[in-house]
């Protein structure tokens, strides 16, 4: 699993709890990239996922080494905010 500079940084500033659900997401995304649980980001492209849950979003590259997370997102409308 890699991550880009942006998400790095996103992840070690996210709040504790904010952090776990992202680790398991990225967990889940390991275990099984092409699973049944993630869909693909764009209709002509086959290597670029998405997969979500619990408000977190993460969008993600499948290569042939790899899985290259680029962008992670936390929905939380009870906060007031969305997190990029």
């Amino acid at each position: 699993m890699q991550f880009t500079e942006q998400v790095a940084r996103f992840r070690d500033y996210l709040p504790t709890e904010d952090r776990r659900k992202f680790l398991r997401l990225v967990g889940r995304i390991a275990a099984e990239p092409e699973g049944a649980g993630s869909h693909l980001a764009y209709t002509s492209d086959t290597v670029t996922r998405s997969m979500w849950e619990d408000g977190v979003t993460v969008h993600y590259v499948v290569t042939t080494f790899f899985v290259i997370v680029i962008e992670a997102e936390i929905y939380d409308a009870s906060r007031g905010f969305n997190e990029v």
